[in-house]
């Protein structure tokens, strides 16, 4: 199990250096949507030429990632060039929205049920100050409660979701809406897989842990223009690794998926069995040979 997820990991990393007009495609499609969202927040709404941006930029922003990441979808099952990428991800952007919009939906009932439960649970004590001279106490440390609502909650929303979307969208491309909507309970049984499930750890590795670090846990620069040159070289690594990430994990689990790579809602035509001879020709076939 564990030689072949690195094996599939290892052959989508090779198909996307392989395939980079496509790759590169798929950059400025998502550095678009980005740059969208950033302007969406942003922009002010002081006067109407603000506001036609704000509302340009809040539809965009959405379609281009929706665009996106169809795009990743149909170069996982088999897209070879930046031509092919952008012609199905516009085509099919729609099925991505309404593959997505019953996980979302999950995702906010989950997020409710998860809030809901933080508050049944015990509160933490809170200690009053001690008097002058006296030792404060230790803080107590957080429950086991709140660190298991905590992880559900994490592995519901960061590993479960996004797998079985990720799976759902590639099957879309590779099988069509159709076929994948009519066997939705075998999908999600091969995105729960253990294969599936590391070869999805190790690419949060590239697009979720390693991008946090990244941002969050180098030491700052003290010098002003450093300090910016810095911040930029972050974020630019931060964009290369969360999107090589999810392209290379999104490829490997289609390659791990039977039948994702067959790009096609048509199925296929059935095999013509060879039309017996007459017996009469079978007849001057095997007989002998006058002299």
């Amino acid at each position: 199990m564990i030689k072949n997820s690195l094996a599939a990991v290892g052959h989508a990393a090779r198909e996307l250096f392989r395939r980079r007009g496509a790759l590169l495609v798929l950059g400025a499609l998502y550095f678009a949507a980005l740059y969208c969202a950033y302007l969406f927040v942003s922009t002010g709404v002081a006067n109407t030429w603000q506001l036609l941006v704000s509302a340009a930029t809040a539809l965009a922003a959405p379609l281009l990632l929706l665009v996106f990441l169809s795009g990743v979808s149909h170069f996982a099952v088999g897209a070879a060039t930046a031509g092919e990428v952008v012609k199905r991800g516009v085509r099919d952007f729609w099925k991505v929205l309404l593959v997505a919009l019953p996980l979302v939906a999950l995702g906010l009932g989950l997020c409710y049920l998860l809030n809901r439960l933080h508050a049944y649970l015990p509160a933490p004590e809170v200690a009053l100050p001690p008097p002058s001279g006296v030792r404060a106490p230790r803080p107590s440390s957080v429950g086991w409660q709140d660190w298991t609502v905590s992880t559900l909650g994490l592995l519901a929303l960061g590993a479960a979701l996004p797998l079985l979307a990720a799976h759902l969208w590639t099957g879309v491309a590779g099988r069509g809406l159709k076929a994948t909507i009519k066997n939705v309970h075998r999908v999600a049984g091969r995105a729960f897989a253990p294969r599936s499930a590391l070869v999805y750890a190790v690419g949060a590795l590239f697009f979720g842990v390693l991008p946090y670090f990244v941002v969050f846990s180098l030491p700052p620069v003290l010098d002003g223009w450093l300090e910016l040159t810095v911040f930029g070289l972050r974020l630019a690594l931060v964009f290369a690794l969360t999107l090589c990430g999810w392209v290379v994990t999104t490829t490997a689990l289609a390659a791990l998926s039977p039948g994702a790579g067959a790009a096609s809602e048509t199925p296929p035509e059935p095999a013509t069995e060879p039309r017996p001879e007459p017996p009469a020709a079978l007849d001057e076939a095997h007989a002998p040979s006058a002299r």
